[in-house]
Formats: C-alpha cells, structure tokens, sequence
C-alpha cells in the first residue's frame, strides 16, 4: 500500500513532468473536443445522448492532470444542477437528454460518486481552492455512512444505496470490484481519518485475489457475497466483461504491491493473444465471447505490463485517437495511470 510520500506523490500526479503526462494532457484534449458538451457533460456517444456520474468523474480528474480548470468548472457546474438532485449529497447515476425529466432513476452509482469526490479533492490540491475539497469529504462521507457495508469478507463499497443489499438480491450484498478505485480510497482516506478507504482497499484486495472463477480464474462482472465464498452474482451473466476491466487498471494505477494480482489479468490476455487478446470471458467455460478490439481496452493491458516491469507497445498506447465513450475513457485513464506511477513505461527504459 501508499505509504505517506506515496501518496502525497499521487496526489500531485498531474504535476509530474513526463512524456506520459505530456501524452495523457494532449489526449484530454482531444477526448475534450469529441465527449464535452459546451456547458461540461461528458456524453456517452455509444448509449445515446446520455450522461453518467462516472463520466463526469473520469472527465474532471483528465482535467485536473491537463490542469484545465475552465473545463473542469464547466463539468462540476454541470454535474451540480443536473446531477447532485438527491437530498443526501450523492448523484443521480444517469442523465438522458431524450427523456423528460432528464433524470428518471435517481439512485446512486458508488463509483460515479467517488470518483467526482476523487476529482474534487485533487483540483482543492491542484489549485488550492478549499471548497473543493469541503464537498469532495462530504461525499466521501456520504459514501461510507450510505454505500459501505459490512459483511463476513469485510467492509464493502455497494454498487449503490439501493438494489444491491441482503434482500435486495437472492445472493445480496451483491458487489462489483471495478467500483473499487483503489487509488481514490487511498488518497480520500488520506484526506480524511473517518472515511474507511483503507478498510475498503484492503477488503477490495482480498475480493480480487479470492473471487476467481472457472478455469481462467477471473473475477464476475458482478459478485455475490452471501455464501461462505464469494460466488458469480446470480442475477447477472456470469463474466469477466466491460465492467470488470477497470479492476487491473485502478489496481495497476494503485500501487505496485500486487504482481500476483495483475498477472491474472495479463495471463488471461496473452493465453488469448491470437484473437487480439481482450474479450469478454464467460467464466463456466473460459470462452471469449465478444472481442474487445478497441485499442483503449488494449491500453489496458499494456498498463499491466508497465506494472509488471515488461515492455509494451508503445506506438500503440501512445497513439490516443478518440472512439467510443468507454473504451476512449480507458485509454486516457491509463495513460494517466502510467504518468504517475510508471513515467518511463513509455521510453523504453524500465
């Protein structure tokens, strides 16, 4: 885990001077121009013309790095009126400008929440702006007294405030690891004594070590934890997919502690390297059933290899060229991630 001059070091990422972070500000640029309305909403071109939580989040922390605060202003202002309608200080998860009212489910997504608090607290650092960080500790607080949970495995971040509890799920509390931003855990609980990053993170760690399934041993989409280990949730499709690549990007992104963690991952994709390597894994079987192509899912995995002390293709993760939502997401969030904790992954001098 971060010790102190860990942490304190990823707090001040985006100031860390690098070719990698020089190649992680230009791609916000460009992921600026094809994702970011004029007023700030970061648009989800592949699901309509859609807004999430965790969209706003991942745009604002691409700001802080690129250190473009009229951008990131414009994001937080817009996540404010449109988003921040509960009456507890979370978000709506989803924002559809097709429907009237926009926002029609006004639950929570955990990971949309932490990952805005996670913005919020770096910009409060970036640009020594306290009101900032004020609401980013109010929402951490918000997270643990609402969207935590204690359970057998130990304290658990829920996917959202509602849906996802003992009764609420035939195998409830039902979790997903890729909520887990590890990184943001540690340095919110930095921040603040009484938010219980560290106990998530260590319950997190323990979940993606013990939550491997089926002959490729990799973690469900979507995780049930009512029996005595953790089992694929029964309501979802039992895979490692969309959601469940995050997890070695934001463990990757953490810490460089877990090898055994991340060569899972970086395992599974080289056994399937002559079909492109990423897919959707159905777990029973360990058969691929959809590629995942898309050179930000590929980022991914060569976030891994940097991690694992390996080269990789850097043409190919440094060649930011904005396709859909998510996977676009992904390749930017991993070029951040390597500009803060592996800066010559890119040079060709590990």
């Amino acid at each position: 885990m971060f010790g102190e001059a860990e942490t304190a070091k990823a707090q001040v990422g985006a100031d860390i001077e690098s070719p990698a972070a020089d190649l992680a500000a230009g791609a916000w640029l460009l992921y600026q121009h094809k994702f970011m309305t004029p007023d700030g909403r970061i648009i989800d071109n592949k699901a309509g013309d859609i807004s999430h939580s965790e969209g706003q989040g991942y745009g604002m922390l691409m700001a802080v790095l690129a250190n473009d605060k009229r951008a990131f202003d414009l994001m937080w202002n817009w996540t404010r009126v449109n988003l921040m309608i509960r009456d507890d200080g979370l978000m709506a998860w989803r924002w559809d400008a097709r429907e009237n009212p926009h926002v029609k489910d006004t639950n929570n997504a955990s990971d949309g929440d932490l990952l805005v608090a996670w913005a919020l607290l770096r910009a409060s650092q970036k640009w020594k702006q306290s009101d900032y960080s004020k609401v980013a500790l109010q929402m951490a607080q918000t997270i643990s007294k609402l969207a935590t949970a204690e359970t057998a495995f130990g304290k658990v971040l829920m996917p959202a405030i509602y849906g996802f509890k003992a009764g609420e799920q035939p195998d409830g509390p039902v979790v997903n690891l890729s909520y887990w931003v590890f990184p943001a855990l540690e340095e919110l609980a930095h921040a603040s004594r009484a938010f219980p990053g560290r106990a998530l993170v260590k319950t997190g760690l323990s979940l993606v070590r013990d939550a491997r399934f089926g002959p490729a041993q990799l973690p469900a989409d979507w995780i049930g934890l009512s029996a005595s280990s953790p089992k694929p949730a029964q309501k979802f499709t039992p895979q490692f997919g969309y959601e469940s690549i995050r997890i070695p990007l934001y463990l990757a992104w953490y810490s460089t502690d877990h090898p055994d963690l991340l060569e899972t991952f970086s395992r599974q994709w080289k056994r399937s390297a002559g079909t492109k390597g990423l897919a959707v894994i159905e777990l029973t079987t360990a058969t691929a059933t959809a590629a995942m192509p898309d050179p930000g899912y590929r980022a991914v995995a060569n976030l891994v290899e940097c991690s694992l002390g390996r080269p990789v293709n850097i043409e190919e993760v440094s060649n930011f060229s904005p396709t859909d939502y998510y996977p676009s997401t992904l390749h930017v969030l991993s070029l951040m991630a390597i500009a803060e904790r592996y800066p010559t992954c890119l040079t060709g001098s590990l």
